[in-house]
């Protein structure tokens, strides 16, 4: 019987000592929200991948969604190891779902509100009756532009027509076609979208909104803290090497800085103060 008992517990033990080393050897998932189309998402994040790759030495695999409610839900899933993420989506993941901060874009974030050149809106209070276009609800500059609806005393929800695009250069075509008088999005997607269509002073800011913490890499406590300490310094040092400063160039990143989760306390406050009118 203690023999049978013995090798029962040997076996046991292999088992789970496979199964450690199975999980050692399993990719890392790395998500990334999609606030430009996929094709675009998988040129820029890519080599971030291979970075993490090299770094950590063992594979990486991007990936994201064609929607963010679909990206959300994945989050929420706990499928990705990795993730970045925008500040809205941070405040849930991390206080739900088990992700920790790694590090964010050393500016802030703040919705840019688009018209045309020749648009004959000045002021925010001017939008009231027109056509406002928007990423998807779920992006934080639709939350922004809410907030800054509601500051300047227009209803989010009924005096203004809301138009939530599939993403941050759909949001900006719309104002180009004429199918919405403005658009609010972000720096980062303006530049991207000004570098795709070889085109300049193209819009005229209406207005800025209040800036928050920016996106930011978020990491599963699963992963060890070996592995994150890894990604933190991979992060933070790429002003400092080659590979890093073109992803900093071809991303129209700004250096990251390593982010704290009370940063992001103000955020929270956005999020108990209600969801954007749909």
């Amino acid at each position: 019987m203690r023999q049978a008992i013995g090798r029962c517990a040997c076996v046991i033990g292999f088992a789970l000592g496979c199964a450690q080393a199975l999980a050692a050897d399993k990719p890392y998932e790395f998500g990334v929200f999609p606030h430009l189309p996929l094709a675009k998402i998988r040129a820029l994040y890519e080599p971030v991948a291979a970075d993490f790759e090299s770094k950590l030495g063992r594979q990486v695999w991007l990936s994201s969604k064609a929607d963010y409610a679909t990206f959300r839900a994945t989050l929420a899933k706990e499928a990705y190891d990795i993730a970045f993420v925008q500040p809205f989506d941070y405040v849930e993941a991390h206080d739900q779902h088990g992700y920790l901060p790694l590090a964010r874009r050393a500016s802030d974030l703040e919705a840019l509100i688009l018209v045309l050149p020749d648009s004959p809106l000045k002021t925010l209070r001017d939008l009231k009756g027109k056509v406002v276009a928007n990423p998807p609800v779920e992006a934080a500059v639709s939350y922004l532009t809410t907030m800054a609806l509601r500051d300047a005393g227009i209803d989010p929800a009924n005096g203004v027509t809301r138009d939530y695009s599939k993403s941050h250069f759909t949001c900006m075509q719309s104002v180009l076609i004429g199918t919405a008088d403005a658009c609010g999005t972000a720096l980062q997607a303006l530049l991207h979208f000004e570098r795709e269509k070889q085109m300049s002073s193209r819009f005229r800011v209406l207005y800025k909104t209040v800036p928050i913490p920016h996106t930011l890499f978020v990491v599963h406590r699963r992963v060890p803290k070996t592995d994150r300490d890894i990604l933190l310094r991979t992060i933070l040092g790429w002003s400092k090497t080659e590979i890093g400063r073109k992803i900093i160039e071809d991303g129209q990143f700004f250096p990251f800085v390593e982010a704290h989760d009370v940063e992001y306390d103000v955020v929270r406050k956005y999020v108990r103060g209600g969801k954007p009118a749909r």
